[in-house]
């Protein structure tokens, strides 16, 4: 994250030969109800306070954010690209740390103040002042806080971009969301989701997960604010949400979307192991289930186990066709494997969907064999933001002809 001294002397750059810059929007995160809770004690909790706020918010920020730390509490700076949605995130990052120090009871209670600024490098710097914070000293704080394991990955093997691949539903006849996949390039060549990554350590992975949800969460949000119906569906990994903390912290932020978009996410929970404990397993789905949304589980194989999953309330299962036919097209093994797949889904009260169907003889079958849900290169191209739901009938879809490009291709390279 971008440290005061790197910001200002960005910013200072910019200004050079103009009068003025156009610059994010800023949002101020106060910590004045924690301070009313903490009464006589605040003064000799504060350090302790701020330093855990500090890391609280950071961890809830883009890394194309920058986060100050001021006086009596803290200021953010969100990306330009960002900053239709910096106040509902300022919100929610306000409501979450109020509740961590105070619980539910009192944590409403917090104001957050929010302000988009144009300024010079003059009044700029009248506003730093103002705030306390100090550019020279946050500069020196900031390097004493990074460690030496943060430095093993570099910044351009943990930048996340997200691919939205439209979902078709054949009950609805419509595109009605989207599976929001972690994008990365390694080297210029484009990878998708969390299959190959490399280097697969859990907290690189949960890193991904928090950075996808944060970005498509972010861009539902907008959508709705301006009157534009969107679905998601997230597809946090299994290491994600089997480790307690970054379970609770997922979830944390499903919790703060307002109660209207509930509806608009699910979860595809991607990676479950063979052989996965079932009590782990309930214990994912049961707060997903609390929650009122919806979930899927994506299995790497059509032998995968699902019996696991049983009385955990799944939607559906599914996985990618391209996995199962590498390109060619569906034998009638196959389709025996699927047919056996689609019944043992249905014994479990759940649907199927089928993800990167690129042939038209493809959906063809899968239809007649009572997959419900599609997407894939047949059914729409990846896209680099988000898309809106709209009506699509059978009889168009099915008029198509087979698109067998690579899925990368609709996506813009960095």
């Amino acid at each position: 994250m971008p440290r005061p001294a790197e910001i200002l002397a960005s910013i200072r750059d910019q200004l050079r030969g103009s009068k003025s810059v156009a610059l994010g929007q800023f949002q101020i995160i106060n910590l004045d109800l924690i301070k009313t809770v903490a009464g006589d004690r605040w003064d000799e909790l504060k350090q302790k306070i701020f330093d855990v706020s500090e890391a609280f918010i950071a961890h809830r920020l883009h890394a194309s954010d920058a986060l100050f730390r001021c006086d009596e509490g803290f200021l953010v700076v969100f990306a330009t690209d960002r900053a239709d949605v910096a106040e509902a995130q300022a919100t929610w990052i306000s409501n979450d740390l109020n509740r961590f120090y105070v619980g539910d009871e009192v944590f409403r209670k917090l104001k957050v103040r929010s302000r988009a600024l144009r300024l010079d490098q003059s009044e700029l710097a009248a506003f730093f002042a103002a705030q306390g914070v100090s550019a020279k000293e946050e500069s020196r704080a900031g390097e004493e806080r990074v460690k030496p394991e943060e430095t093993r990955y570099q910044p351009e093997t943990l930048r996340t971009r997200v691919a939205y691949e439209p979902v078709y539903d054949i009950t609805r006849q419509a595109l009605v969301s989207s599976f929001c996949l972690p994008v990365r390039n390694v080297a210029g060549v484009l990878h998708f989701g969390h299959r190959h990554e490399y280097p697969f350590e859990a907290h690189v992975t949960a890193k991904r997960d928090f950075d996808v949800q944060m970005l498509v969460l972010d861009a539902l949000e907008a959508s709705w604010i301006k009157g534009h119906a969107a679905a998601v569906c997230l597809t946090p990994h299994y290491r994600t949400l089997i480790d307690p903390h970054d379970r609770q912290e997922y979830f944390a932020r499903l919790k703060a979307l307002p109660e209207h978009l509930h509806k608009a996410v699910t979860i595809r929970i991607d990676g479950t192991p063979d052989g996965a404990p079932m009590g782990r397993l309930q214990e994912i789905t049961g707060t997903l289930r609390t929650l009122k949304i919806k979930f899927l589980v994506h299995c790497h194989a059509l032998e995968f186990e699902i019996e696991r999953y049983e009385d955990c309330g799944v939607q559906a299962f599914g996985g990618a066709l391209k996995d199962l036919t590498r390109g060619s097209p569906m034998g009638e093994e196959l389709q025996t494997e699927l047919a056996r797949f689609v019944g043992r889904a249905a014994r479990m009260g759940a649907d199927v969907y089928a993800a990167a169907v690129a042939r038209q003889t493809s959906f063809a079958v899968l239809r007649e064999l009572g997959v419900r849900w599609f997407s894939g290169p047949f059914v729409a191209p990846l896209l680099s933001r988000l898309p809106l739901v709209q009506p699509l009938s059978v009889a168009e879809l099915a008029g198509r002809s087979d698109n067998l490009d690579r899925q990368e291709t609709p996506l813009p390279a960095e």
